[in-house]
């Protein structure tokens, strides 16, 4: 069963660092594809063997300037989900804490997924992207991109 490339999409909502979205507790949608997976129905060993690689870009300043002050928020990615977090599976999260105010270098986000076959079944998977803060007051800069493509199939 030779590798089979099914879908690649983007999703970018920052091109730049001029975002000025204060971020809160609930968490914000950033980053939203669907990764269309049927050509995965056509040889029943693909429905097992889908997988998929997730990258993405957050750019992120802290609006509080004395040293003492952190930073912690979450990215989170969900499987199927809508525009609200919590409505998906998570399949990603990372926690970041940040000591002392200032800019972040923008955070990479590196993610798989191997969805199971009942989800490969329904022909298109969604992936949303998102941010929220524990604690300190950021703002969502950027750049922000998403992007996230999808193959089949084994080697041997």
């Amino acid at each position: 069963m030779a590798i089979q490339f099914l879908d690649e999409r983007l999703s970018t909502l920052l091109i730049d660092s001029s975002g000025t979205e204060l971020l809160s507790d609930t968490p914000l949608l950033i980053g939203d594809i669907g990764l269309q997976v049927v050509a995965a129905q056509l040889v029943p060993e693909h429905l097992t063997s889908v997988r998929v690689s997730l990258t993405g870009i957050v750019g992120i300043v802290s609006i509080e300037g004395p040293e003492e002050i952190s930073l912690n928020f979450t990215i989170s990615i969900e499987r199927n989900g809508t525009d609200t977090f919590g409505f998906g599976t998570v399949i990603f999260e990372e926690d970041v804490i940040a000591f002392g105010g200032g800019a972040l270098t923008p955070l990479v986000v590196v993610a798989g997924d191997f969805p199971p076959a009942d989800v490969v079944m329904a022909g298109e998977i969604r992936y949303t992207m998102f941010v929220s803060v524990l604690m300190g007051t950021p703002t969502l800069t950027g750049p922000v991109t998403f992007n996230g493509s999808a193959a089949t199939g084994t080697t041997t």
